[in-house]
């Protein structure tokens, strides 16, 4: 037989008064452990995640996005139209390079996005580009890999060997970019569980 939501709530003030314990924290508690009904869960545990929907912060996460200031949806959370304008948004991060390093990057279509150099404060000069096009020349031989599938491996900190180790679903098992953002989910979720 099921208990209802009032009589419940009765219960735990009883319990609190004969045991003496803070009425609040044991629903703070019961609502962590999942054992209360939605409608006596606190007020704070729901608006704890700045997310309108699970749909939201999925996508938000699949695409390494992280919630600043409101979004447009009830008090102020996120929602998946917030998470997709964000996307759309290029992100602003300084780097420190040389005009003559960023020229031969560019020239080189090669992203220094997350690259440090050797440089004062990790300023990226000529010679560590000039190194990174010879090192992508070197890759490029072993590993069959697009691009920008490359450059997002890059950015996630996939090493040389683990890409040498992936079969991709491209023409003749070149590596996409799916197959990179899939790679880096499935090994998040096995490194979190250990």
């Amino acid at each position: 037989m099921a208990t209802s939501a009032a009589t419940l709530s009765n219960i735990i003030v009883k319990l609190s008064e004969k045991y003496h314990f803070d009425e609040d924290k044991a629903l703070q508690f019961l609502a962590t452990q999942e054992l209360l009904p939605k409608k006596m869960i606190p007020k704070d545990n729901k608006s704890d995640s700045p997310w309108a929907s699970k749909k939201a912060q999925d996508v938000a996460e699949e695409h390494c996005i992280t919630p600043r200031g409101n979004g447009s949806g009830k008090n102020g959370k996120w929602t998946l139209a917030d998470v997709e304008k964000a996307m759309e948004k290029p992100s602003k991060e300084k780097l420190l390079v040389s005009p003559n390093a960023l020229n031969l990057a560019n020239e080189n279509k090669l992203s220094l996005l997350g690259k440090v150099g050797s440089g004062k404060d990790g300023r990226i000069l000529l010679k560590d580009v000039e190194g990174w096009i010879s090192q992508e020349d070197d890759d490029d031989e072993d590993i069959n890999i697009s691009p920008r599938a490359l450059q997002e491996a890059n950015e996630l900190g996939i090493t040389d060997t683990e890409l040498s180790n992936l079969h991709g679903s491209g023409k003749e098992g070149r590596i996409l970019l799916e197959d990179v953002k899939k790679y880096h989910s499935t090994t998040d979720k096995s490194d979190d569980e250990d």
